[in-house]
This record gives C-alpha cells, structure tokens and sequence, in this order.
C-alpha cells in the first residue's frame, strides 16, 4: 500500500470500507515503528482516531502500547496546555514512555518483546496475563525514579524541568497509580461491555463493585482512577451520579466516600477543560439558538449532578465548579442572549412581509419563536451563571415591540386587510404567550377574533 494510497484513504476516513480500513491501520502501524515514518504515521493516526473508536480493529501489539493498557481510557488530547485533572494527555506519553525504557533496559523489555510475538492482540485476557509482570516492573522503575526526586531539595523541580513541564508530571504520577492496580483496572475493563457504554447492568456493576474492592487492597490513591476510567467509557457522562448511586447501594459506599472528593474535582477539571469543546460546538449552531440553549443547560445539570454524586470535594472544588458556570454562562451571553432582542425585532417587523422563494411564512415565525424559546431555556439556568437582569431585559424589548406588533394587527383585522388572516393572529398570540404569558395572550385571541367576525 502507497504513501499516496494511504494519505488519501486516511482523508475519507468514514468513506473506508472496514477490510480496507483494518489494512491502513495495520500498515500505519508498521510505518509507526520505523523512526523515519513515525511522526507522519503517528499523525495520520490521529486523524483517523474518530473511526477507530468506533470499529476498535486489534491493534498491533508493541511495548509502548502494552504500557498504556491500565491508563487507556483516560488518555486524551487536550484543546488546552494544562492538564485535566484524571486525564492524561496524550502528549505526555512519550516522554514517560522514553524514561520507562530507560529504567527497564533491555533485560527488562526483552520478556515482553518476546511475549507479543505470539501473543493475539484480540485475546484481551492472554494479553493482560503476560503483561502483568510487565506492569509491575513499570511500576517499581517509575515510582522509584520519581520518589527518588523528593529526596533532595528541590528535587521534584528538577523532575519536571526533566520531563518537559507540570503536565507530564502530574501524568507520571497518574500512570504511576494506574500501574499500581493494573490487575483490577484491566480485569474490570475486560468484563464490561466495549464503549461506549449505553448501560450498566447488574453484572457488569459486579465488576465495578470488584474493581474498586480489589483497589482498596492494593492502593486507596486508585480508587479514582476506577471511577474516572469507567466514566471516560460511559456514552454519556450524565450517567455518572446514577451509577454512582448504585455503587453506593451495591456497598461500595465507604469506598466512593474515601476519594475525599478527587472523582468531584476530576469532573469539574474536566469540565473545564471541554470548555473550548462547547464553545467550538455553539459556534457551529449559531443559527440554532435552541440547540445552544439547551445545551448549555444540559452541560450545567450534569455538571451539578456529578459533583454532587461524586461527593463534592470541598470549597476548592465548590470554586472550581463555580468558574465553570461563569464560563458557561459568559457562552450563553454570547451565543444566545446578546443577540436575541435584536434578532427576534428584526424578525418581528418581517412578518407578513413578502417573501422570497426560498423563505416562507412559517420561516419567518420560526425565526422569532426560536429567539423567544432559547432565551426561555436560559432563564432556566439564569440564576446560576448570573443572566436574571440581560434576559428579562430582551424579554422586555421583544415584549414591547410585539405589544406594537399585535396592535397593528387588530387594527388591520377590523379594517379587512386582505393582507393579514386569522394564521397571522394565531401566530401573534403564540408569541405574545410565550413572552407575556398565557392571560395577555387569550385577551389578544378575544380581540382578534371578534375583529374577524365583524363585532
């Protein structure tokens, strides 16, 4: 397979049929262990992440990628230099990785490079089998090479100036712990179902329930880890103070109480770090308001719930969380309140204007109805990210130009306007009760239609 045919495939990534696609990945992979093609192999990689989480082919087995096993799930790209806390970026692996190899030497590598020759990446439980002394070896390397540096002043100083900066520090202590309870982390993981995971039902709540126990044993500091690896395969992170629940009632309750709050503190860091992932996707749906609104909602309750599920986490947390939601309302102010009054005016003077070909009469009551309806959405959460004053300000303004509105209509329905009917009244009052509320609404209905019978 060509450089060409490869650079081209890895451009239609979803267009691939799935043989084909196991075969660029396959070939990607060798390139990738060629130090001459591992940079380019590793960005086209990259670029067709999206289609290998969804079909996940075997990957060719190497050490490196033996090494990430345990810690797989919380890997990630980061839109931001600092690093989520209970997500390790991707860019921190090779450094780690290269200290790793260092310490292991060759008498430590050769088992496991021996053991991939034969061992069948698909059969999960072989593969973490052989892996395991593998892991702990990697372990008592990195943890010694990194408790060696708090014994000197200034020591973990250096260790970070060594490493590359606070992020890849923050990851060697993570990748540490991972490799600490690589046995019930992995175990777990190959008892539930693939991700992303739809549904925990009672069995696979067994294994989380096992897991955690199992941890608890070996290292208390990775209980969180449990938990944020299984929340990292969840389809939805709004599943999480459910689940959370079950694990309370299934008793693990004194295990999630532990953590002291890390799980809480993970999810607003994580939170905060999808910022820009939110702000990129109302960018996207400018022109749907509701759907910005609404998300941004959705983003604020599960927000709140995981927190709460996750046992809060103190005053440092409760202010993490907090600058969250004045990121999250500053993305609303913009998104969707700022321009709603103005937008929702415009669109009320278009009504029962002519229309081109493309643009109907219902387009132009849509228009208005959606500014009304996203600003309803995020007077839901107003009093949480502090918009109370600016959206009944906009409800002011469109209130006021619809009052002009409707008197302009009941007008030119007592005169006959052949240019106005009984859909531009209906419309009207489902605008002014969305605005003013359901009783200046009936009364705008009472005068329309008498208007229209001639009374």
């Amino acid at each position: 397979m060509s450089d060409t045919s490869l650079d081209n495939m890895a451009n239609k990534v979803f267009e691939i049929p799935e043989a084909e696609f196991e075969k660029l990945v396959a070939a990607l992979e060798l390139r990738r262990l060629r130090p001459s093609q591992h940079a380019v192999s590793v960005a086209m990689l990259s670029q067709i992440r999206p289609r290998l989480r969804l079909i996940r082919p075997p990957r060719r087995l190497t050490p490196m990628r033996i090494f990430c096993r345990p810690f797989e799930d919380l890997l990630y790209n980061p839109n931001t230099p600092r690093k989520a806390l209970g997500r390790i970026p991707r860019s921190a692996l090779k450094p780690i990785w290269s200290e790793t190899e260092k310490l292991l030497g060759e008498a430590g590598l050769s088992p496991m490079l021996a053991a991939i020759k034969t061992l069948d990446p698909s059969d999960a439980a072989a593969v973490d089998a052989a892996a395991d002394p593998f892991w702990q070896a990697a372990y008592a390397a990195l943890k010694g090479f990194r408790d060696a540096s708090t014994k000197e002043k200034g020591g973990r100083a250096k260790l970070q100036e060594q490493l590359g900066g606070p992020e890849i520090l923050a990851s060697l202590d993570d990748i540490v712990t991972a490799l600490a309870i690589a046995g019930p982390i992995t175990e777990m993981r190959r008892n539930l179902p693939p991700p992303p995971i739809a549904e925990i039902d009672n069995q696979s709540l067994s294994h989380v329930v096992a897991g955690l126990t199992k941890t608890a044993v070996i290292d208390r500091d990775g209980l969180p880890i449990i938990v944020l690896s299984l929340m990292a395969r969840l389809a939805s992170p709004a599943m999480l103070p459910a689940l959370i629940e079950r694990l309370i009632d299934e008793g693990a309750g004194d295990l999630i109480k532990s953590m002291g709050g890390q799980v809480g503190e993970a999810v607003a860091s994580q939170q905060e770090d999808r910022i820009i992932d939110i702000r990129t996707e109302a960018e996207q749906n400018k022109d749907d308001p509701i759907t910005v609104a609404r998300s941004l909602g959705n983003e604020l309750k599960t927000l709140e719930r995981e927190a709460k599920a996750a046992g809060g986490g103190g005053r440092g947390v409760a202010r993490q969380i907090e600058r969250v939601k004045a990121e999250l309302g500053r993305l609303a102010r913009e998104t969707v309140v700022a321009g709603a009054a103005p937008k929702a005016v415009a669109a009320i003077d278009a009504l029962g204007a002519p229309t081109d070909n493309a643009t109907t009469s219902r387009d132009q009551f849509r228009a208005v109805e959606d500014q009304i309806v996203s600003l309803r959405l995020c007077k839901q959460y107003a009093g949480d990210v502090g918009l109370d004053d600016e959206i009944s300000s906009a409800m002011k303004t469109i209130g006021s130009k619809l009052s002009e509105k409707s008197t302009d209509l009941l007008k030119r329905l007592e005169s006959n306007d052949v240019d106005v009917s009984s859909v531009d009244l209906f419309c009207t009052v489902r605008l002014v009760e969305l605005v003013e509320g359901s009783e200046k609404a009936d009364k705008l209905r009472e005068k329309g239609m008498a208007a229209l019978r001639g009374k």
